[in-house]
């Protein structure tokens, strides 16, 4: 399946490298971009893995965690024939607020 990286996304990565990078160094920094590297490969193979999020106002959201570091969240929706990428935050704030009505 094909990955869609939305723009909110692509901006969580950002901010969360630099966040670890600056918190805990280069090397954590690098494992954890590695560690989303690998669940974006078992996504692609198994789309359904995440499970589904009923308490988020946007309907079909699913989330995974990262093996390694499971307070990080990946937020994505399955279309037809891609996996859209929605967000990746830690999973101890207030998540239903990080998606609007028009799926941004």
């Amino acid at each position: 399946m094909k990955l869609v990286y939305r723009p909110l996304y692509l901006a969580d990565v950002t901010e969360c490298a630099d966040y670890l990078f600056t918190e805990a160094g280069e090397p954590v920094a690098r494992a954890w971009y590695q560690a989303l590297k690998n669940a974006l490969t078992s996504l692609r193979q198994n789309p359904e893995l995440g499970r589904l999020r009923q308490d988020l106002p946007i309907h079909g959201i699913r989330s995974l965690n990262l093996r390694k570091y499971p307070n990080y969240l990946i937020f994505y929706r399955v279309e037809k024939t891609t996996i859209e990428l929605l967000r990746i935050r830690h999973g101890m704030m207030h998540l239903p607020g990080l998606f609007s009505e028009s799926g941004d």
